[in-house]
């Protein structure tokens, strides 16, 4: 006894106090502030010794502590010395053991107060329902809460719904949601979660709206829950705005808010959430990751991460990974996979399908199976990512067989993998392969599926099925916006650009359902046939229809004046456009390129710091292009070399073939050699081209032979590299050279289309070929041309110029 009180000399003199002035059970209940179980179970061992016994409430505060703590040994024991334990003290008990989700317990726990003649409270069975693993489980505690007549009360229904709805079973929720006779916000935030956990993002709004209506209190859990079903950007933002309105504005709800934004495509206004957390956790930085513009920056963010000492999850690392793309950045790539390694996250599916992604878009396809092989579970998403990734790279046979070896491991496809599959027969142009994954989709019943029927369009417009494409499109009962969109995409694919229009005309008359998508893709059409009275026309209509400030609405009316030709109306539109439009300034930008406006393109190229705006891909394609059409060699080098340097953007090979091409019409040739041999990536066909077309401008049959030699063995059917080089031998007197590519284009029946051109005069569209005679005006266009040649000889500095 001297020594135990000796013992707490060093603790809080009031413990010593009571022991000396024999109040043991309030010196046993001070104990537990200490967090020191040995020092428990010493006053506890006085506390017996000195003849006192655990009476219900104090035996509750000590079950109560060390359950929170999950020492159940000791909350057993405490359950176990108590005398007459009452429903409160087995409560105590059974909330911590299903707050550890021990549901074994708890059911033992449950059946031995029963036994002991208890009568279980709310609180009694909200324990059972918290501590439900399964759906089985769930119905049977259930039916307990109806025979014990607690079934209809908010405070249990909550977490019953709760419970059927992360199960998967949204009849049983409604049920147990409609059946409910005091229904609170508690409940309503439930359902709302629930249905977006399955996906049913409409009846989540429409249970919020009912909520709202009845004039219970929206929090910041209710707000959290119904963001999560929003995909338009303008429901969103009314949300964000009610919760800073009402100072709702938590981690949790902020986080959902950027969440938000990034689903929607409004990666600034994620970020702007983020800059505005005043102490942003580790969840936010995962959202801010998800908002980066490209992999350079989620790389940043990532480093900032690991250097402030943030505990990362799996989340974070599945955003960063998702964020990387192409060869340059596959070297942190596989830093972080190896940190994944080291940190135990590689065996979580999440982080294996997000490394498959990333290599499927790095082109590293291999590499994307092994991380498959390896994975020891897969789920649905693993199959589909390399199926993408399969796709993605132009592997259709490989993409078609791991679609039939799911049905080997059991899995069962669903609409994304159909997508991919799609996708995969989109690229392969077949036909055969088209109705064969028609039939597969009727087969599975995935034909009820809109945007599987959207694809199904496509896919038949890519592999030369237009009138396939147009028999689904008329058998769909209700048509919406996304067929309507899909069949004119296909439309444009085939090059059936007039008879969007029409289908457009058919459309817009028949008051079926169209969106921003719809003026985007007629708008294109008008700009493929610079059409511009069409175009004009259409554009009036996005007025009309209030579609004229959606961004891409606003980016394609730029680029539909400035294929046809008309820079001025161009110009009008960009200036009523969203400042923060980089789309807009792209079209305008390349707009300038296509028209040979090299200052104008990079004066706008400059002014985009000042409104805020990071160049992409795009951007710099179109002041590259700028140089290429004026033979500015320094400047495009200069924009070339500073892409990575300036703004982060890799240059690809779209921007090297500018570059190429830019050196070709200058008769460089050697020089666009010497830059394709540097590249980092390799060569295409289309490089190869612009090459052997530069050596046959120039006279360059070395140089010639070897472009066209790469430009056969990436495709050997290319006819336009048979002709080119043939014109190049012609031209150096090669004639035997020349005569026997001809001979070998005609072994191999290859025809080169003939060029084409045409012209709308007064509302009509004439079509021309090279060497064409047809037209019923052909002397008289043939006269004025002979006239427009004769003064181009007469003018030399026309030429020249």
């Amino acid at each position: 006894m001297k020594r135990l009180v000796n013992s707490l000399s060093v603790q809080k003199p009031s413990i010593e106090t009571l022991i000396t002035q024999n109040h043991h059970p309030r010196a046993l209940k001070s104990s537990l502030s200490l967090f020191s179980p040995i020092l428990t179970d010493q006053i506890y061992s006085v506390f017996i010794k000195n003849g006192h016994s655990l009476d219900p409430l104090l035996s509750t505060t000590l079950i109560s502590h060390f359950s929170k703590i999950g020492d159940f040994s000791r909350a057993f024991s405490f359950l176990f010395d108590t005398r007459n334990s009452d429903i409160i003290t087995y409560n105590a008990l059974l909330s911590g053991l299903a707050r550890f989700r021990l549901p074994g317990s708890v059911s033992v726990l449950f059946d031995q107060l029963r036994h002991q003649g208890l009568k279980p409270d709310a609180f009694t069975l909200s324990s059972l329902v918290k501590a439900c693993e399964s759906l089985e489980e769930n119905d049977i505690v259930h039916g307990v809460c109806l025979r014990l007549g607690f079934g209809c009360g908010a405070f249990l229904v909550s977490g019953l719904v709760e419970n059927y709805l992360k199960s998967g079973d949204i009849v049983s929720a409604e049920k147990c949601f409609r059946e409910c006779l005091g229904v609170d916000n508690v409940v309503y935030t439930a359902m709302v979660c629930g249905y977006v956990w399955n996906g049913e993002f409409e009846k989540s709004k429409g249970v919020f709206m009912e909520m709202s209506g009845f004039g219970f209190e929206l929090n910041e859990f209710t707000l959290t829950a119904v963001i999560g079903a929003l995909f338009d950007v303008k429901e969103g933002k009314q949300i964000h705005a009610f919760g800073v309105k009402m100072g709702l504005l938590s981690n949790h709800l902020n986080n959902a808010v950027m969440s938000m934004y990034v689903r929607c495509a409004k990666k600034l206004d994620a970020v702007m959430v983020f800059d505005e957390i005043t102490d942003p956790d580790v969840v936010s930085w995962t959202e801010r990751i998800g908002a980066a513009s490209d992999g350079v920056e989620a790389l940043e963010l990532f480093k900032v991460l690991i250097f402030n000492g943030f505990d990362m999850n799996e989340y974070t690392m599945t955003n960063v990974l998702s964020a990387i793309s192409g060869e340059r950045l596959l070297k942190p790539g596989k830093q972080i996979q190896g940190f994944c390694y080291k940190a135990g996250f590689f065996e979580m599916v999440s982080i294996g399908n997000a490394l498959i992604t990333m290599y499927g878009k790095s082109g590293k396809i291999d590499d994307a199976r092994r991380v498959f092989d390896d994975m020891i579970c897969r789920d649905s998403v693993s199959w589909n990512s390399l199926i993408a990734g399969y796709s993605e790279n132009g592997f259709v046979d490989q993409a078609i067989v791991l679609f039939k070896h799911m049905h080997d491991f059991s899995v069962q496809p669903n609409n994304y993998t159909m997508a991919s599959i799609l996708e995969a027969v989109s690229n392969s142009k077949s036909p055969t392969l088209s109705m064969q994954s028609h039939s597969h989709i009727i087969k599975v019943g995935f034909l009820s599926d809109d945007s599987m029927v959207s694809c199904l369009i496509a896919t038949y417009g890519k592999c030369n099925g237009i009138n396939e494409s147009k028999k689904i499109f008329y058998e769909i009962d209700r048509k919406q916006a996304l067929h309507v969109n899909a069949l004119a995409s296909a439309l444009v694919f085939a090059g059936c650009h007039a008879d969007v229009l029409e289908f457009f005309r058919n459309v817009w008359g028949s008051y079926a359902e169209v969106d921003s998508s719809t003026f985007c893709i007629t708008l294109k059409a008008c700009g493929a046939i610079t059409d511009l009275g069409h175009g004009r026309s259409i554009h009036s209509l996005t007025l009309k229809a209030r579609f004229d400030q959606d961004s891409f609405v606003e980016s394609a009316v730029i680029d539909m004046y400035c294929k046809c030709g008309n820079i001025e109306d161009a110009e009008k539109a960009f200036r009523y456009t969203s400042l923060d439009n980089l789309v807009a300034w792209n079209a305008i930008i390349m707009g300038y390129a296509q028209q040979g406006c090299y200052h104008k393109a990079s004066n706008l190229f400059n002014k985009m710091s000042r409104f805020g705006l990071k160049p992409d891909e795009i951007t710099y394609l179109g002041v590259l292009t700028s140089c290429c059409h004026s033979g500015r060699v320094r400047e495009a080098r200069t924009y070339l070399d500073g892409m990575f340097e300036h703004h982060g953007v890799i240059p690809q090979l779209e921007h090297y073939a500018c570059m190429v091409d830019l050196l070709g019409r200058l008769g460089l040739v050697e020089d666009a050699k010497k830059t394709i041999d540097q590249m980092p990536i390799s060569p295409d066909a289309h490089i190869w081209q612009i090459l052997l077309s530069a050596c046959n401008i120039c006279g360059n049959v070395d140089l010639g032979k070897v472009a066209s030699s790469k430009l056969l063995e990436l495709e050997p059917d290319n006819e336009s590299a048979y002709i080119l080089l043939s014109n190049l031998y012609a031209s150096a007197g090669m004639w035997n050279a020349a005569a026997n590519l001809r001979k070998e284009m005609k072994e191999k029946l290859l025809r080169k289309e003939p060029g084409s051109s045409w012209i709308q005069v007064g509302g009509s569209t004439h079509y021309f070929f090279a060497g064409d005679t047809l037209h019923p005006r052909s002397k008289e266009i043939y006269k004025e041309l002979m006239k427009l040649y004769e003064q181009m000889l007469a003018s030399p500095h026309i030429i020249s110029g």
